[in-house]
């Protein structure tokens, strides 16, 4: 049974209905760090990011790693005649367990493109050990 022929969600929305021509809503709202979405690429050969991050200059960014945890922050603050305005991001990303993290390197373009990479380990191919037979002198000291 459906509760709509007593109840009609239109009847709620009257003062929305007086407002709406006061107060516009726009459902295409877009922040500014719409475009800051990270575009990650995990291969065989290398794990990279590429954030757009033009709108900041290379001294208001950050990129740091913490063991596999890769951070990169970006913080602005502008202060004119007419007030104060400050924009930020923060993208935390967790390395696979197969990128070397001691060869992460990062570059930003002119036109404002960061890219971080690194490559992946080379994976050690197993082996057989030998074993070794101890003399009995050696066997006493254990």
């Amino acid at each position: 049974m459906s509760l709509y022929p007593f109840f009609d969600p239109k009847h709620l929305s009257i003062m929305g209905e007086y407002m709406g021509d006061y107060m516009p809503v726009s459902t295409n709202y877009d922040p500014p760090t719409a475009s800051l979405n990270a575009d990650i690429v995990n291969t065989d050969e290398k794990f990279s990011v590429n954030l757009n991050v033009s709108q900041f200059k290379p001294d208001e960014l950050k990129i740091n790693l913490d063991g596999r945890k890769l951070s990169i922050q970006g913080e602005q603050d502008v202060v004119t005649d007419h007030g104060r305005s400050a924009k930020s991001f923060s993208r935390v990303i967790v390395l696979p367990e197969d990128v070397d993290v001691a060869s992460v390197a990062s570059s930003l373009s002119d036109d404002g493109k960061l890219s971080i990479e690194a490559p992946k380990l080379i994976p050690v191919p197993g082996r057989s050990i030998p074993i070794q037979k101890m003399a009995a002198i050696d066997q006493q000291k254990y």
